[in-house]
C-alpha cells in the first residue's frame, strides 16, 4: 500500500512538472517587463529621450496648435535640464529635417546627440550603447512623430525590457485618428502614457526641494497655470 502510494504521489508530480520543451522559453519571445505602473519617476532611475525635435517636422504635427506644441517640447526639454536628467536626443539635421528646434536647443546643453539612419533608433547601436552606458530602466520619451518614430522606439525598448513613458503633449501627429491609433497601440503594449507637467511635478516631489522654484517657474512660462502662456 505504501508504495502504491509512493507511485501515486510520483506520478502526480511528474503530471505537473513541465515538460522539456514547455520549460524553455519561446524562441523569438521578447524579455518579460512587468511595469510598475505605481512605481514614480525619479532623477535617479530615469532616462530622458527626446526624439526628432527638428524644424522640419513641426509643420506636420496637426494635432496640437503649433504655439502649445513648441511650448510643451521647450518645457519637456528645460525639465530634464532642471534635474539634471541623463539625456539622450535623437535626430539628423540637414534637408527636409531641418534644424533642432532652437526652443529645445537652449535647455539640452547636457544632453547626448546621436544621429541614426533607422525609424526606430534602437536599430542604431550608438543608442543602444549609451542606454546600456546609462543603466536605468526607466525611459520616458517624446516627439514627433508619435505615430512613427517614437511608437516604433517605444515599442522596442519594450520588446528590449524597458519601463517606456511617452510624454504625448510633445510629441503629436499629423491626424487625430493616427495620433489615437498610435496612443492606443502603446497602452497595448504597456507603455506608459504622460505629459511633461505630470512628470516635472513627480520628480520633484516636494515644493520645498531645490528644484521647486524652477518646476514653478516651468509652470508659470510654459502652461495655463502661470497664465502666462
Amino acid at each position: 500500500m505504501k508504495a502504491l502510494l509512493t507511485s501515486l504521489a510520483l506520478a502526480a508530480v511528474l503530471a505537473a512538472a513541465p515538460t522539456a520543451a514547455e520549460a524553455q522559453p519561446r524562441r523569438g519571445a521578447p524579455p518579460q517587463a512587468a511595469v510598475n505602473y505605481t512605481e514614480k519617476l525619479t532623477r535617479e532611475n530615469a532616462t530622458f529621450v527626446l526624439v526628432d525635435f527638428l524644424t522640419g517636422f513641426t509643420p506636420g504635427i496637426q494635432t496640437i496648435e503649433p504655439r502649445t506644441f513648441r511650448a510643451n517640447a521647450a518645457a519637456f526639454a528645460r525639465t530634464s535640464q532642471i534635474f539634471n536628467m541623463p539625456t539622450i536626443m535623437l535626430g539628423d539635421e540637414g534637408g527636409f529635417r531641418g534644424n533642432f528646434m532652437p526652443e529645445v536647443v537652449q535647455f539640452t546643453g547636457h544632453a547626448v546627440r546621436i544621429e541614426r539612419h533607422t525609424v526606430s533608433a534602437w536599430a542604431e547601436p550608438r543608442f543602444r550603447a549609451e542606454i546600456e552606458r546609462i543603466g536605468r530602466r526607466k525611459i520616458v520619451m517624446g516627439g514627433p512623430s508619435i505615430d512613427i518614430c517614437t511608437l516604433q522606439l517605444a515599442l522596442d525598448m519594450r520588446a528590449a525590457g524597458y519601463e517606456v513613458y511617452v510624454v504625448v503633449d510633445a510629441s503629436g501627429s499629423d491626424t487625430v485618428q493616427n495620433e489615437t491609433a498610435a496612443i492606443e497601440r502603446l497602452v497595448q503594449a504597456g507603455v506608459v502614457v504622460t505629459n511633461w507637467g505630470s512628470i516635472a511635478s513627480e520628480i520633484m516631489s516636494d515644493w520645498q526641494s531645490p528644484e521647486g522654484a524652477a518646476v514653478g517657474q516651468l509652470y508659470q512660462d510654459y502652461s495655463a497655470w502661470g497664465r502666462r502662456f
